[in-house]
Formats: C-alpha cells, sequence, structure tokens
C-alpha cells in the first residue's frame, strides 16, 4: 500500500448537480484541499506552487451526505516539480484517481525554481517510491 497522507473532506449541498452526485467541477478544488493539507497541516510547508498538469479519472460517483477522503502521496520529484496520486474515496470505494503535478514558483520572477531541500525531505514518507 501506498504511503498516503489523508484528508477528510465534508461535501456541501451546493457542490451537487441537477443528477444529485457532487459535480466534476468540484473535484479539483478539492484535491487542491488534500494537497494543502499535506503541505500545510501536516508539514507546515508553504513554498508557491501553481498546478501545470492535472488528469482526473472518474470511476464512481460521489455524494452529498457522506465524507469523502482525500488520499494524496508523491510520485515523483523532479528539479523544480512535484508529481502527486490522488485519490478520492466515499463509502470505502475509490471515486476518483487523479495525477497531479505541480511547480515551485519563485515569486519574484514567477518562474519555477528548484524544489528546496527541506521539503523533499519533508515529503520523503509520503513517497511512493520509498515505500516499502
Amino acid at each position: 500500500m501506498f504511503p498516503y497522507f489523508e484528508a477528510s473532506i465534508k461535501p456541501r449541498f451546493s457542490e451537487t448537480d441537477m443528477r444529485g452526485h457532487i459535480n466534476n467541477t468540484v473535484i479539483p478544488v478539492w484535491l487542491a484541499d488534500g494537497r494543502a493539507a499535506l503541505f500545510r497541516e501536516e508539514l507546515g510547508v508553504r513554498i508557491p506552487t501553481m498546478v501545470v498538469n492535472l488528469n482526473i479519472n472518474f470511476s464512481r460517483e460521489l455524494h452529498w451526505g457522506s465524507l469523502v477522503t482525500a488520499r494524496t502521496a508523491v510520485e515523483k520529484i523532479g528539479n523544480s516539480s512535484i508529481c502527486f496520486v490522488q485519490e478520492l474515496w466515499q463509502n470505502e470505494q475509490r471515486c476518483v484517481q487523479a495525477h497531479t503535478t505541480i511547480v515551485a514558483l519563485d515569486m519574484e520572477t514567477r518562474k519555477p525554481m528548484r524544489v528546496p531541500d527541506l521539503e523533499r525531505s519533508l515529503l520523503t514518507p509520503y513517497w511512493i517510491t520509498h515505500a516499502s
């Protein structure tokens, strides 16, 4: 099993659509919430980042009324990028799987910068390739 960080998300009624499930436009927000919870709440990391790639596969509907678990693991750390594997689970079933790539951002130049060594170290427990 991958070393996922887990964060709980409480769906809001306003996030549903006419078909009664969570609207697909909400999912990227929940994935961002999962990454933010890992970075800020778990690790205390505050480096500026920007999403440069996001691929989402939907396998089941998500609904209002049951908590959702956002699971986040690190797939790869490049020079300036971090690739995440993310999943959204509800009622013990995986509903969404995503691959998200972010880059560390130099706020002065607005260009990608190297992921700092501290952040690389802090992310190691969540790195899939380091799982045994």
